[in-house]
């Protein structure tokens, strides 16, 4: 055990350094690329973008995406060319504003289609949908161009799938499927921009790390979520050691088919160890939520506080090293 945490805590300083460099690298990349793109479309346009939509795209979307990606590379030991940064910068400026057509715009499933399948500035309907169309063709000026459109389509039909998500009375499993779909669907588009085939087992790998990524910011999300009407795995959970217990699970798969993979040892040991630094975010909001729970989980009985993870606070972030340095797949 003491073995175990001291080589974990030696190796918090490399990764910690390696995504900075990372997400000090993309932010100057984006400079000259997506950003001037948006400050371009903004003095130039007529838009209803709001503020969150564009902190989406300048802090999150457009700035982490390319840096998964450059996490995933280093499991493939594959040095990322700056084609498949512009692709994944693009493809990530484009997640926010998709999302919106489903939740905000509510643009119809005819458009979507023509837009992902043809796009062409002139079938914009909208200024939103010309900044997606002006984001969407820069991402498709990669080799994997067909399979960019082909997952962004399947990723479509996952979020038509997810709005059954606020209908009552869908059953756990159901929720499951649809979770482990969307997630897993946008994962994998994601890859369609980093060069190379895609193996089957690479793609078992990558929808188990959708579904684990998306359980936890569902995990997260679960007071917005469920004031908003939205139906998830953690909404809707009537225990929380049940639900932790599936994201435990979710998580020894995840590493197993790492382990799996036909790639040298040494890569994939970093990225294990990259991915369980994100992982073991999602255990410390669970611990929140299961102190609340007495036998009977409901959401409506707690205030926001209670339900809200703040990683910012001291206590919790004291709880993530602690599982961090515990880690062992």
């Amino acid at each position: 055990m003491a073995t175990k945490r001291l080589r974990n805590f030696l190796s918090i300083p490399s990764i910690f350094a390696f995504i900075y460099k990372r997400y000090k690298a993309q932010k100057k990349f984006m400079q000259g690329t997506i950003l001037a793109d948006l400050e371009d479309f903004i003095a130039n346009n007529d838009h209803t973008l709001t503020e969150k939509d564009i902190e989406k795209i300048r802090f999150y979307y457009g700035l982490a995406v390319p840096v998964i990606g450059q996490f995933y590379g280093e499991l493939r030991g594959y040095q990322l060319s700056t084609t498949d940064i512009n692709s994944l910068t693009y493809l990530g400026g484009t997640t926010g504003l998709f999302d919106d057509f489903f939740d905000e715009d509510h643009t119809s499933k005819e458009q979507l289609t023509k837009m992902l399948t043809h796009p062409n500035l002139k079938d914009a309907q909208t200024p939103n949908e010309k900044l997606f169309l002006q984001f969407y063709t820069k991402a498709l000026n990669h080799p994997n161009a067909n399979w960019i459109k082909e997952y962004y389509l399947a990723g479509m039909e996952a979020q038509v799938q997810s709005e059954k998500q606020l209908r009552p009375g869908l059953t756990q499993e159901e929720i499951a499927k649809i979770t482990r779909q969307k997630g897993g669907i946008f994962i994998l588009l994601y890859r369609c921009a980093l060069e190379g085939e895609i193996s089957e087992k690479e793609k078992e790998l990558l929808f188990q790390i959708g579904f684990l990524g998306q359980l936890e910011n569902d995990t997260f999300d679960i007071y917005k979520d469920y004031h908003g009407g939205i139906h998830t795995l953690a909404t809707t959970t009537k225990s929380i050691a049940e639900l932790r217990a599936t994201y435990k699970s979710l998580m020894s798969r995840a590493f197993q088919l790492i382990d799996e993979m036909e790639f040298s040892e040494k890569n994939k040991k970093k990225f294990s160890r990259l991915l369980a630094v994100v992982a073991t975010r999602g255990l410390v909001c669970l611990d929140q939520l299961q102190s609340l729970d007495r036998g009977d989980f409901e959401p409506s009985a707690y205030s926001k506080d209670q339900l809200i993870c703040d990683m910012g606070k001291t206590r919790n972030a004291l709880k993530w090293i602690n599982y961090y340095l515990n880690w062992d797949k």
